[in-house]
């Protein structure tokens, strides 16, 4: 597949299969994410991939999170039950999750970048993964950004989450993706 037609045809697929994926297919996607530009060669990517059983201990760490945020908002038990069976569940929404971290710089400015330079990571995985005919989704929200998940992530100091990648075989039809054209939301400054 030509670099544009897959930048082009890349969507977020939120349904797939939970046929395994050949663990040299993730590490080869892996192998793209390290590939990804980063200043000062910092290679700051560290990632962590839950598959088969191993997905049990990423869904005990969302439910200890929710069951922690839960409290903290002062919500009812029968309100946090479901909170966490919610949260369980989301950890085997596909069959290999990946968890992309950044690493702290030595400054704020290096953290910045770090960071940067995962997200571009995080796009150079999805884009493997569609050209291999494999589906994902980039999510974190609130659990990606938890002092327990910090911790069972194994995160210290300026360290971040980026992305909680599930990757697997689409069960969507696929739909073209509107986007406005770059020349809508490009000022040029010629001399």
């Amino acid at each position: 597949m030509e670099v544009t037609q897959a930048i082009e045809t890349r969507r977020s697929v939120g349904r797939v299969k939970q046929d395994p994926i050949p663990r040299e297919v993730v590490e080869g996607i892996l192998e793209s994410a390290v590939h990804a530009p980063n200043h000062r060669m910092t290679e700051p990517w560290r990632f962590h991939v839950f598959v088969g059983k191993g997905r049990g201990e990423f869904a005990r760490a969302r439910a200890e999170c929710a069951r922690l945020m839960a409290e903290a908002e002062g919500e009812e038990e029968e309100t946090i039950s479901g909170r966490l069976s919610r949260e369980r569940k989301k950890a085997f929404r596909a069959p290999v999750v990946i968890a992309v971290v950044s690493k702290g710089g030595r400054d704020e400015v290096e953290t910045l970048e770090n960071y940067a330079a995962c997200s571009a990571a995080v796009q150079n995985m999805q884009l493997a993964a569609h050209a291999a005919g494999l589906a994902t989704i980039w999510r974190t929200g609130p659990i990606a950004y938890h002092p327990y998940m910090r911790g069972f992530l194994g995160l210290e100091g300026e360290d971040q989450v980026v992305a909680f990648v599930y990757l697997g075989y689409g069960d969507v039809e696929e739909r073209p993706r509107r986007r406005e054209p770059a020349t809508s939301r490009t000022v040029w400054h010629e001399g």
